[in-house]
């Protein structure tokens, strides 16, 4: 069977990813940044001499191309019970349609999350205001990941060279107009300031290095640092 994993909630998407894959004997990873489709083939076909199943998971399955080869080749297998594929993408792939036989799980956040990011500028006090309702819904590591995320649209925004990133090439018009004028409000240094103090984070997460509670980290960022 095929499942597609895909969303701008990457914390709930990667959570059922893992959930997904647990007790799976026999598991093959490829990343669409990484490898190609022919790896993407061998794989599928591949045996192994320790299960008569196997697991094929695409992490950034958008990033291999051509997309149109990669479900000529999931179509052979869509009916297989021995092979499971999982995809996974951190992108919105918004209303695309997949095959019926398809299983889907879109994770995308809710109106007020987005208007939150939007109001994210130097010295704002709405941003500090939204994150708390934010918070009552949404945990403190998706905040961050929005965070982060959206420093670096309005990185590349500032850069002048968006149309050569593939993530705005998704985008509708009106949602690049938005990006650019929030970007008005930021100097290169301002954001630059603002990725690290973001990214610092990220990492004192990954090695339990936060001191408080990252919810309270991020009150400080917002309330001070970016003043």
């Amino acid at each position: 069977m095929i499942h597609v994993i895909f969303g701008e909630d990457v914390v709930s998407s990667r959570n059922k990813l893992v959930e997904m894959l647990l007790d799976k004997p026999n598991i093959i990873r490829l990343d669409g940044k990484k490898n190609s489709i022919a790896q993407l083939d061998e794989a599928l076909l591949s045996n192994s001499l320790f299960s008569d199943s196997k697991t094929v998971v695409v992490e950034s399955f958008t990033k291999l191309k051509p997309e149109t080869k990669i479900w000529e080749l999931l179509g052979k297998f869509e009916n297989d019970k021995k092979v499971d594929v999982v995809l996974w993408d951190d992108t919105d792939l918004g209303k695309r349609k997949f095959s019926k036989s398809v299983q889907v799980f879109n994770f995308i956040f809710p109106k007020f999350y987005y208007m939150f990011l939007d109001s994210f500028e130097p010295s704002s006090k709405k941003s500090f205001e939204l994150l708390g309702e934010v918070l009552k819904t949404l945990n403190s590591e998706q905040v961050l990941y929005g965070l982060v995320r959206r420093v670096r649209q309005l990185l590349v925004i500032k850069s002048n060279n968006y149309s050569d990133f593939s993530e705005f090439k998704q985008m509708q018009s009106w949602q690049i107009s938005k990006l650019k004028k929030q970007a008005e409000l930021w100097t290169e240094s301002q954001l630059k300031k603002a990725f690290i103090s973001f990214a610092q984070l990220d990492e004192k997460i990954k090695t339990s290095g936060l001191t408080m509670p990252l919810a309270s980290h991020l009150d400080m960022i917002l309330l001070s640092d970016l003043n």
